[in-house]
């Protein structure tokens, strides 16, 4: 015990011990530090030498090298035991004199899992810094990607991804979107058929006439390489209310018209003018979880026969700060595609988005 208590006579002088020409201090992983003069750092290895212990080499993932400001006397105070100290006291079951009120010591484990903590955290928070900086100011939105794999007589394997942002500044209110979806399914046989394969986007503009009113005008363009659509662009312009309008719960109805160039295969019609009525829903339950929904029918006021909806419903849940999850509905039906070609189209899409 005695040779012991020398030892850590040594370590405790060694740790805490200065002299005014010693210009570099080496910090240990577990916050301790040795004052002395830095050698070299090469090949993962700290070199420092030390007035007490002499010479040591220390991996640098255990321990880094800090300038020590100089300083003309040392402060008397209460002596700090060292965490050996601190170890052999417990061992013994003494108390360390002059700290009756020392927290309790924190184990290599502890620490180790502190600081993995702690480099995580900077990690995300680098992260986070060089993505905002990427996005437009005043810009808001999540970043999707979802896939589905299902296994059975037949696999079917599908990917969703997309992206939406909206900015609002004064009386005008933007929102943006963009997706690209793919799906196949393979039988039992080999043979692949891709019932998937569309790509998309759309932009919103909203101005307010007052807090309830707004006039809404949408550019959108889409891209059905199943459905034969080559090429389908629409310009919607309409009237909306707010019904709703609380910091948690939002309610819109909207209802205008629209223009849509339409380039189906197998179809010599290409434009069409509806009739547009919608709706915009979301409601926030608290910080970590919200529902989504919006809907819109067009129909063709001169062929009742022909007209499109749009139905789509959202749960989200917030995992973590950079996080969500989100499982949504989503209905379509189109009665101006080609002869022979589904015209309804229904899914239930697990995601994983970013938001930003």
């Amino acid at each position: 015990m005695t040779k012991l208590r020398e030892l850590i006579f040594l370590l405790t002088i060694a740790l805490s011990t200065g002299t005014l020409s010693a210009a570099d201090v080496l910090v240990l992983q577990n916050g301790d530090t040795i004052k002395g003069e830095f050698v070299s750092q090469a090949n993962g290895i700290i070199t420092f030498k030390s007035p007490i212990l002499g010479t040591i080499q220390i991996p640098d993932s255990l321990a880094e090298v800090q300038s020590a400001p100089e300083v003309d006397e040392e402060v008397a105070g209460p002596a700090i035991p060292s965490a050996a100290e601190q170890q052999a006291d417990a061992a013994s079951g003494t108390t360390p004199a002059g700290n009756d009120e020392a927290e309790p010591t924190k184990t290599p484990e502890q620490i180790a899992a502190e600081a993995q903590a702690e480099r995580f955290d900077k990690m995300i928070a680098e992260w986070k810094a060089t993505f905002q900086s990427i996005i437009p100011e005043g810009w808001t939105g999540r970043i999707n990607i979802g896939y589905t794999y299902t296994d059975s007589d037949s696999t079917t394997t599908s990917l969703i991804t997309g992206f939406k942002a909206k900015k609002s500044s004064g009386r005008n209110h933007y929102e943006m979107a963009g997706f690209y979806e793919f799906g196949d399914t393979k039988d039992s046989n080999g043979v692949k058929t891709v019932n998937t394969d569309k790509y998309g986007g759309g932009f919103n503009y909203k101005y307010d006439l007052s807090e309830r009113w707004f006039l809404t005008s949408t550019s959108s363009y889409l891209h059905d390489q199943v459905k034969e659509i080559k090429n389908q662009a629409t310009e919607q312009v309409g009237l909306g209310y707010r019904i709703i309008n609380e910091d948690d719960m939002k309610l819109n109805v909207n209802g205008g018209g629209a223009l849509q160039y339409n380039n189906v295969a197998g179809v010599s019609q290409k434009w069409y003018y509806y009739m547009t009525l919608g709706n915009d829903f979301e409601y926030h339950f608290n910080k970590y979880f919200r529902v989504e929904q919006n809907f819109n029918i067009r129909l063709d006021p001169s062929e009742t026969s022909q007209y499109q909806i749009y139905f789509n419903a959202a749960g989200i849940a917030k995992l973590t700060e950079w996080i969500e999850a989100s499982l949504s509905y989503n209905y379509i039906y189109d009665s101006t595609v080609g002869v022979g070609t589904q015209k309804d189209e229904q899914r239930i899409i697990f995601a994983l988005g970013v938001p930003f």
